[in-house]
């Protein structure tokens, strides 16, 4: 008899996340493996073992994980094929590729180095929200017959990189005179820098392409400007014309143009939107999340496209996309995903080459971003605030907005969206970190610090500080 009960805490809403030795140990990996395998069984009752795809970044508890993880999958009577060590987007690639019943990256994604976890896909959909709960309960419940799967382990990385560096198929000799810095944080996508840099034109530098849990050099987050500095010095030694940078997983991208300017997320959707050529703009609808400034929300308009602000969350995105056939989204994080000639989930390393197309054909991204607006934008900011009450603080602060405004000026579809005579501010519960979100955009100076202000007492009646920022 197979029986579980997972920790809550680490039951989040796009992936099982925890830190290992305290909330997440090996166990979990077997019974996660097992409870879903027989999941996949369930929705596949025609095949008597049923496919999954397992990966892994590079954290220090990763090959413990993943060895459980594959045991319990063959308890359930699957076949696995174990690609070994890589970014996420390369399990996604895999799972297509393979055409593949479920799959599953063991990853920590951005987080500390003591935190890891599991980034699921059922079928080709992401596997999140009720999906993880039902499987909780089904643990819970327990299972009571095992079956006979098995493994082998398969070589996916040069088809990935062959998939990805597609775009660059006839336009790669424009590459020869640009220098391009990659920073891979000695996350899981250093070995696929170095595979692609060696494919392609170009002088390239790349920095800490050595897989190293402990992340000596920075923590791979490309969204934090602190872990940039290293890049950005190289930038300037070598006079190169981008920077880009890669979380600990490589589904998220940072990129710092010629300029040494950190570019956000949701404005280099708005210039990767450059590199979508269909000719039926009018009817296709470019995705942004719920934290992104309407100077990309409007630039994406401009170039005749649609727009349309989502949920955040690459799991809530991927479905948003399958249900409008969207070519490309974008969020602040980082998570960037193209459908147009692509599979439609997040990958930072296809978005890199996506860029690398506009630069090779001289539309450069600092005349992009120079060219834009005047913003008084704050950046992401994260109020630490626990798990434990971080919604009910939505909850709390929701009912002092509504008492203030008009429902048509507030949007609840991830958190508190708000728009008044300054701006607007947004306050959300992070999904993958104890935190809440915040971030506010005013036409001024002067009103970015009343948007800062009325968010402050916001915070502070629920004891949380908002420092300057």
């Amino acid at each position: 008899m197979f029986k579980h009960t997972f920790d809550s805490t680490i039951l989040r809403s796009y992936d099982i996340r925890g830190v290992y030795g305290k909330t997440l140990a090996d166990v979990d990996a077997l019974m996660l493996g097992f409870f879903f395998g027989i999941t996949v069984r369930e929705k596949n009752p025609d095949k008597k073992h049923p496919l999954i795809i397992v990966g892994m970044d590079g954290r220090l508890s990763s090959p413990s994980l993943e060895e459980k993880l594959t045991e319990g999958l063959k308890n359930s009577g699957c076949e696995v094929y174990r690609i070994g060590l890589g970014p996420t987007p390369m399990l996604y690639f895999a799972s297509n590729y393979y055409e593949a019943d479920g799959a599953i990256q063991v990853t920590g994604s951005h987080n500390p180095k003591d935190y890891n976890g599991f980034k699921m896909v059922l079928n080709q959909n992401s596997f999140f929200g009720e999906d993880i709960q039902k499987l909780s309960r089904f643990a819970i419940k327990g299972y009571s017959k095992t079956y006979n799967g098995f493994s082998k382990s398969v070589e996916i990385s040069s088809k990935y990189i062959d998939e990805i560096t597609k775009p660059l198929k006839n336009i790669d000799r424009k590459l020869h005179k640009k220098t391009i810095v990659w920073d891979c944080g000695n996350g899981a996508s250093g070995p696929a820098v170095e595979m692609l840099t060696k494919k392609i034109s170009g002088k390239h530098v790349v920095l800490y392409s050595q897989v190293d849990g402990n992340f000596p050099n920075h923590h791979p987050d490309p969204t934090d400007k602190s872990t940039l500095k290293i890049m950005l010095n190289k930038m300037e030694e070598v006079d190169a014309e981008l920077g880009i940078a890669f979380d600990g997983d490589g589904d998220r991208i940072g990129v710092v143009d010629k300029k040494g300017r950190s570019v956000a997320g949701d404005l280099l959707t708005a210039f990767l939107a450059n590199s979508i050529t269909t000719i039926d703009k009018k009817n296709q609808t470019i995705i942004l999340d719920i934290k992104s400034s309407y100077i990309a929300y409007e630039n994406i308009i401009s170039q005749g496209f649609k727009a349309e602000i989502g949920k955040t969350g690459h799991s809530n995105i991927k479905k948003r996309i399958k249900e409008i056939k969207s070519p490309l989204a974008g969020e602040m994080s980082g998570h960037i995903f193209f459908s147009d000639t692509y599979f439609g989930y997040d990958d930072a390393l296809y978005a890199a080459i996506r860029l690398l197309t506009l630069t090779a054909n001289n539309i450069e991204l600092d005349k992009f971003i120079s060219s834009l607006p005047k913003t008084f934008v704050s950046p992401e900011i994260k109020v630490f605030c626990s798990d434990d009450v971080k919604f009910l603080n939505i909850d709390n602060i929701s009912k002092k907005v509504f008492e203030k405004y008009n429902s048509k000026d507030v949007i609840t579809l991830d958190g508190l969206r708000v728009k008044n005579n300054h701006g607007w501010w947004l306050i959300r519960a992070s999904n993958t970190e104890e935190a809440l979100v915040v971030r506010f955009e005013g036409k001024s100076e002067e009103d970015k610090n009343e948007l800062f202000l009325e968010v402050k007492n916001l915070l502070k009646n629920e004891g949380l500080t908002l420092d300057n920022f």
